[in-house]
This record gives structure tokens, C-alpha cells and sequence, in this order.
């Protein structure tokens, strides 16, 4: 059985943190969903009536709803705030996102004394100076 959640790394300030991989619901989730809804028709109307389809579709929605909400929800970084999803979209929203989240933590008391992200070093190139030959 394949592992739900998997350690990665943030593309971004490289610290570790945990991903949902699973991005839709499963037939394990309809037959959890079926059992559900059976169980469901059993206590109202003491036999299997078909009106518990009802409550397998709705069973059926709200675990994709959920899922789906989990996963997408797992992927930004919990450090520094860098979505992949808005970065594929918007380069400059992922950066003005990243921004305000580190400006909330420096201004945030609870993360003064905590470790900050590993952010990348940006290193700036000078030109070169001009040598003097006489």
C-alpha cells in the first residue's frame, strides 16, 4: 500500500515537510462511501431502501471535496509560504506571497526565537573594474 503523506522539500527555502500525495478519491473511498450510505439506510428505514443512493452520492462528493482540499491545501511551504500551484501561474504573485509571509513572521513574537528558513543567497555580480596599464 502506498504511503499518503511523503516528506519533500521546498523548492524554495529547502526545508523538509510533509505532501499528501493522494489527489483524488479512491474505490476505496466509494466502497467506504457504499458501506456508509448502507449503514446509514439500515438505521432510518430498517431495510436497504434506494434512497441511500442519495446518500452515496453525497458521501461520494464530500470525500473528493475533501481529498482534494487536503491535498492542495499540503502544498505550500509551511516556512516560508512558496506554493508551487501559484508559481506555475504567477511568478511575481508566488514572490509577493513568499514576501508577506517572512514580513509576517519577523513581526509575529511566537517565531522571533525560531529558526528561520533557509533562503538562497543571492550573490550579485560586479563588473569588472577596469585595470590601469600605465
Amino acid at each position: 500500500m502506498k504511503p499518503s503523506k511523503r516528506t519533500r522539500f521546498c523548492a524554495f527555502c529547502r526545508s523538509e515537510r510533509l505532501v499528501y500525495l493522494k489527489r483524488r478519491s479512491s474505490l476505496v473511498d466509494a466502497a467506504a462511501s457504499a458501506v456508509a450510505s448502507g449503514a446509514l439506510s439500515f438505521i432510518l428505514w430498517q431495510d436497504l431502501d434506494p434512497r441511500a443512493i442519495g446518500f452515496f452520492v453525497v458521501g461520494l462528493g464530500f470525500c473528493e471535496v475533501f481529498v482534494g482540499l487536503r491535498f492542495r491545501l499540503s502544498l505550500p511551504c509551511p516556512h516560508c509560504g512558496f506554493d508551487v500551484v501559484l508559481y506555475k501561474k504567477s511568478p511575481s504573485a508566488a514572490a509577493e506571497r513568499v514576501k508577506a509571509r517572512l514580513a509576517d513572521r519577523r513581526l509575529d513574537p511566537a517565531t522571533w526565537l525560531a529558526t528561520m528558513p533557509k533562503l538562497p543567497v543571492i550573490i550579485k555580480r560586479r563588473a569588472p573594474r577596469p585595470r590601469n596599464l600605465a
